[in-house]
């Protein structure tokens, strides 16, 4: 794994956590794991830029979720994808736009799943 890939990692993971905490979702920190399938995948930069994240993220919810935090999550998370994008800065000129952002969010009173396929080319 490239280090740039080890860093839209960081970003992807930093971004869900900080839609957790503004949400009031309490998860058990250590319990995360996010894990990237093998349809990922990463080409930044090249003359043709392309970038897959597919894959989940869980937790172990520490107490229940405030009512209606799944939904609101779920709103959060998709404005996420695109924003990063905005910012990216690809050396040779070029700009990576969104092509795909799905993504689904399930909370039950005891865990969370995130699953993502987000796209940019």
């Amino acid at each position: 794994m490239s280090a740039m890939w080890d860093q839209f990692r960081r970003l992807l993971l930093g971004t869900v956590v900080e839609h957790l905490l503004s949400e009031g979702v309490q998860v058990d920190f250590s319990s995360i794991a996010i894990a990237f399938h093998d349809e990922s995948e990463f080409r930044v930069p090249r003359l043709n830029n392309y970038m897959r994240f597919k894959g989940d993220l869980r937790a172990t919810l520490s107490s229940p979720a405030p009512a209606g935090a799944q939904d609101r999550l779920a709103r959060a998370m998709k404005t996420a994808w695109p924003e990063l994008l905005k910012v990216v800065d690809i050396p040779i000129g070029d700009r990576l736009t969104p092509e795909r952002n799905h993504i689904t969010v399930a909370l039950t009173d005891s865990s969370l799943k995130v699953d993502f396929d987000l796209v940019a080319d």
